[in-house]
């Protein structure tokens, strides 16, 4: 076997039951590949292995198994790293973004070949995230959840996080600052995409670009449920940004502001309350992805 070798974070609760096959799967192929696989559940065991390791021979890249959630956590501990990913969450946004099955033959293949792309990050007070950040009602959603998960999710999990946020959300003002003080925006609820995927099939912003150095902000300026309730409904036919109350700006900095704390996710994970500050890194995230060539059989 050549000194080629990648590590692996796998995240112990995230997906269902056959996360263990794929796993062994994308270890027996990397193997064959003749790439030695080394598999850690314990981050902080993995990053000081990756970095005595990487001293003599750096790996191929970090493979994050899991949800978005794990490669956000990846992202964040190996920041000069290329990243690859074998999807075990309960929505996988980056990976079905990127063309990447649940398939460990696949992402050994994917791995074996090598081609990467540049994409930006974006960075939530000191906290790099990949796909999104949303601060409002969903966020409030995502905060609920966390407080109750236990172990593995799926969509039902998050069915009573939704009729306690219905319940209690306040729907508290947003004072929004781009670049710098530019220009002030306000809002009940917001929006910040970097790529263009959401949970169930949602898209906000179907024209952001993943490598512009931009942000796609969009802002819901009316409040309350039934404002929430209209706006879901435009999203899922796609006439959203057609509203009047509703506007799409780019800008490469935020600022949030809030005269109660007001929740934030990014990635589908509960990240702290208003006020906060979100900025675009360019280009500053390497991934593993296919080739164009390159099939599910692989």
């Amino acid at each position: 076997m050549s000194d080629a070798w990648v590590a692996i974070q796998r995240n112990p609760i995230s997906g269902k039951g056959d996360r263990a096959a794929l796993i062994l799967d994308l270890v027996q192929h990397l193997k064959q590949q003749g790439i030695r696989p080394r598999l850690f559940s314990n981050r902080e065991r993995m990053q000081e292995y990756v970095a005595e390791r990487s001293q003599s021979t750096p790996p191929e890249c970090i493979v994050a198994a899991g949800g978005d959630g794990t490669v956000q956590d990846v992202v964040n501990r190996y920041p000069d790293q290329r990243i690859a990913v074998l999807p075990l969450g309960t929505e996988n946004l980056l990976a079905r973004y990127l063309g990447i099955p649940k398939s460990g033959a696949f992402v050994a293949e994917m791995i074996k070949q090598g081609a990467s792309r540049e994409i930006d990050v974006c960075q939530l007070n000191q906290r790099k995230f990949v796909l999104m950040a949303s601060i409002g009602f969903d966020a409030a959603v995502v905060e609920n959840l966390a407080q109750v998960r236990r172990g593995n999710i799926s969509y039902l999990s998050y069915l009573k996080p939704v009729l306690r946020t219905l319940y209690d959300y306040p729907f508290e003002s947003l004072l929004i600052s781009l670049d710098e003080g530019a220009s002030e925006e306000t809002a009940y609820h917001a929006i910040v995409v970097n790529i263009p995927v959401y949970g169930l099939n949602l898209n906000f912003s179907p024209d952001a670009v993943d490598h512009d150095g931009m942000l796609d902000l969009i802002l819901f300026r009316k409040r309350g449920i039934f404002s929430m309730l209209l706006y879901l409904w435009q999203i899922i036919r796609g006439t959203h940004l057609t509203s009047k109350h509703v506007q799409k700006i780019q800008a490469r900095s935020i600022r949030i502001h809030s005269t109660k704390p007001v929740p934030i996710q990014t990635d589908g994970d509960a990240s702290g309350l208003t006020p906060a500050e979100i900025k675009v890194i360019p280009r500053a995230l390497k991934l593993i992805v296919p080739c164009p060539t390159q099939t599910i059989e692989a």
